[in-house]
């Protein structure tokens, strides 16, 4: 079947366009951002390397005992991984890098969490305008489990600033500190 690949960052684009090459041929790939970081294991060593395989979903962040899940789709990441940081350890992060997901993870996060928030530079809509993308797949999965969760990302799409994708998502509030409100809501 087919993948929707969502990298975090420069190596991770790289990694999926490795995958994609392999699994469907030759691919041009437009990034639309000046500039791309590189995320990083707690021990400061790369997340991708260039022969690391594909992996739908990647943990960036695990603390014991954290009671919240924040499961960011793409290049969210970043900020996920700043919330992370001012949550001090109650907080779980994790690189959702493309479709599908694994079999059994949400579930798995169901069960091994009280909360999850998802991440996306994209429309989520609104619980009274019916929650769509990412974070539509999350909220579908979690209603029988009885797991709280919280959504950043566009839910009232308007004319943005276009200098960049900073401003941009500071103008549609996906930010780190909207993920840290969304995490410390589930509390």
């Amino acid at each position: 079947g087919g993948r929707v690949y969502a990298p975090a960052d420069a190596r991770g684009a790289f990694v999926a366009v490795k995958d994609a090459c392999a699994r469907y041929g030759a691919h041009i790939v437009a990034i639309p951002r000046y500039n791309l970081l590189v995320l990083s294991h707690e021990d400061g060593n790369a997340l991708y390397n260039p022969d690391s395989e594909w992996e739908a979903v990647t943990p960036l962040r695990k603390h014991d005992g954290a009671k919240t899940a924040i499961l960011a789709l793409g290049a969210t990441a970043g900020i996920a991984q700043d919330a992370a940081e001012q949550l001090g350890g109650s907080a779980d992060v994790y690189v959702v890098n493309g479709l599908p997901l694994p079999d059994g993870f949400l579930a798995d996060i169901f069960e091994q969490y009280d909360g999850v928030v998802t991440a996306e530079d994209g429309i989520i809509g609104t619980r009274c305008t019916g929650v769509r993308g990412f974070a539509g797949l999350v909220l579908s999965a979690a209603s029988d489990s009885g797991t709280k969760t919280e959504h950043v990302g566009i839910v009232d799409p308007r004319i943005a600033p276009s200098e960049g994708h900073d401003e941009v998502w500071e103008h549609f509030g996906i930010t780190s500190d909207a993920i840290v409100a969304a995490a410390k809501s589930l509390a």
